[in-house]
């Protein structure tokens, strides 16, 4: 396969995959950022920036893969761009995920809310 096909073949396959993700979290997400933020346009701000980095972060990570692994196969490079997208993601959620957890309670059993 053609190294320039190869390259944005797995860019596509990154930014669909984020963008599938962030299809499934816009909503909640924006929800959350609303009770946590002072105001909506904070909360519309944080969640714009959360979309960019959620798909900078896996495309990153499938370009720095395709740098330095160079696999025989084009099953192997579909392979590997599907572990980075994922790691990026599972990274990027992990990170989002442990900053908002700061801000939202949990409801305590017994408190009557």
């Amino acid at each position: 396969m053609n190294a320039y096909v190869q390259l944005v073949a797995t860019s596509f396959i990154s930014v669909a995959v984020s963008g599938a993700v962030l299809r499934v979290l816009s909503g909640p997400l924006m929800n959350v950022l609303c009770r946590v933020c002072p105001d909506e346009q904070a909360a519309t701000f944080w969640l714009s920036y959360t979309k960019v980095m959620l798909v900078i972060a896996p495309l990153l990570f499938v370009l720095l893969v395709d740098m330095f692994t160079r696999v025989g196969t084009p099953l192997d490079s579909l392979r590997f761009t599907l572990m980075a997208t994922l790691g990026g993601l599972l990274i990027g959620l992990h990170v989002i995920g442990k900053r908002l957890g700061q801000f939202v309670k949990a409801t305590q059993p017994g408190s009557g809310s």
